[in-house]
């Protein structure tokens, strides 16, 4: 297996083990800022209504923070709640990853290997330069971006 194909899929695999582990943090975030809009968006109908707003949601409610959602989300939905939505993420991380490892493998062999030739012309050190690694990283985030959309 070339080392192309290993990067990508542990690009990828590393893709779905950082997306398990964030993923809760994701859910809550969202529903937080879902949340937010949609009290907010009541408060802003007239003055009577800000006033009802501010009533019904104290400040203190509204800033309760991350851990007091993920354990509402918990105790109401189970722990099913927060991972709710994962598969098509995990698909999309895994193949966006795999594909920009896969690439990033590829553009770095070759600019390793013009290295090593230029270095045997003496006109190089043999190592590709930081510009160089940025250009690749760059180009590979762009394939992954066109070839996987």
């Amino acid at each position: 297996m070339s080392d192309a194909v290993v990067n990508g899929l542990a690009g990828a695999g590393g893709g779905i083990v950082a997306q398990l582990l964030t993923y809760p943090l994701q859910a809550v975030n969202t529903r937080q800022q879902t949340e937010r809009k949609a009290k907010a968006g009541k408060a802003v109908e007239d003055v009577e209504g800000a006033l009802a707003f501010a009533k019904a949601y104290p400040k203190k409610d509204l800033q309760k923070g991350t851990l007091h959602e993920i354990w509402k989300v918990i105790k109401n939905e189970g722990w099913g709640g927060l991972y709710r939505g994962l598969t098509p993420s995990i698909i999309g991380t895994a193949c966006s990853q795999g594909v920009y490892y896969y690439f990033y493998q590829l553009f770095k062999t070759e600019a390793e290997s013009r290295s090593r030739k230029l270095l045997k012309l003496g006109t190089g050190d043999g190592s590709v330069g930081m510009f160089t690694s940025l250009f690749i990283a760059a180009l590979a985030g762009y394939q992954s971006v066109f070839q996987n959309p």
